[in-house]
């Protein structure tokens, strides 16, 4: 099992070694531990949402190009995939929902607000 961490710990003779190592740092990890008390890296394995990272990726590309055609879908996936993750238990992906469904609003308001001052500068030229 510490082979598998990747890391060359030597366990004593008639001890057994935790269920759980750090994939980082090789720290034994207490059941249940999400996060490795020593190197902060989080250590939960299992499915991500990928309407989550869908989301982010739209977000992201919807605040760096067309703010209105990319920011919706981002803001859907994110609210479906935040009922998925609420739904399945043991699916990760809550956090790139959220900032998903963050990008989406800001980028949302970005596109209305080029488009306010396009109009603006249309109708009331100087």
């Amino acid at each position: 099992m510490a082979e598998r961490a990747g890391v060359g710990l030597q366990w004593p003779p008639g001890k057994t070694p935790p269920a759980v190592l750090c994939t980082c740092c090789g720290e034994p990890l207490a059941a249940g531990t999400d996060v490795c008390p020593r190197c902060n890296t989080d250590v939960r394995g299992g499915a991500r949402s990928q309407k989550a990272r869908a989301s982010l990726f739209f977000g992201l590309v919807g605040l760096a190009v067309l703010p209105i055609i990319f920011s919706l879908p981002a803001i859907v996936l994110a609210v479906t995939a935040r009922r998925e993750i609420a739904r399945t238990p043991g699916l990760h992906g809550s956090d790139a929902a959220g900032w998903g469904l963050a990008t989406g609003i800001m980028g949302m308001v970005l596109g209305i607000l080029l488009i306010l001052t396009v109009v603006m500068g249309i109708a009331f030229p100087t």
